[in-house]
């Protein structure tokens, strides 16, 4: 079974992407300092549509105090979520869709403070899924006070 940190980041993690596959958020892009065309070593090419912007979504993981979890930020990048995607089985990848695809999310981890633990409400095979991809998610550590 999984660690708690991850089962409750990966409950994050499946809501943050539900809110983006229902348009409710999306990934922010990051531009490059330097916008023109071919200023990475590579060709101008006007032909060529123009190379998508690297992009992460935030994702805010509230605390749960008694399992000694703190609040913290993830950051989840476009580039690893569509190569997580692409390397899933058909039927992992049905899993996903239809997760994502529902009208209201589903909760898939909650604490029940009477047990002091974490209840799963999903499939295992559903929960393994969003665990490994909440484990490509990197921690988004704020900068210094001061910084800007």
């Amino acid at each position: 079974m999984h660690e708690p940190l991850d089962l409750w980041r990966a409950a994050w993690v499946a809501l943050a992407l539900w809110r983006v596959e229902h348009g409710e958020a999306r990934w922010v892009p990051v531009h490059p300092q330097d916008p023109r065309p071919g200023a990475f070593g590579g060709r101008a090419d006007l032909h060529a549509r123009p190379p998508e912007a690297p992009a992460f979504l935030p994702i805010y993981v509230p605390p749960v105090p008694p399992l000694g979890i703190e609040a913290h930020n993830l950051r989840l990048w476009r580039h690893d979520a569509r190569a997580f995607v692409r390397g899933l089985g058909y039927g992992e990848r049905q899993l996903m869709e239809a997760y994502l695809g529902k009208g209201k999310p589903q909760t898939l981890v909650s604490f029940n403070p009477s047990a002091g633990r974490l209840q799963t409400h999903a499939p295992l095979d559903l929960l393994d899924l969003f665990v490994r991809l909440a484990r490509r998610a990197e921690v988004d550590t704020p900068p210094p006070p001061g910084v800007e």
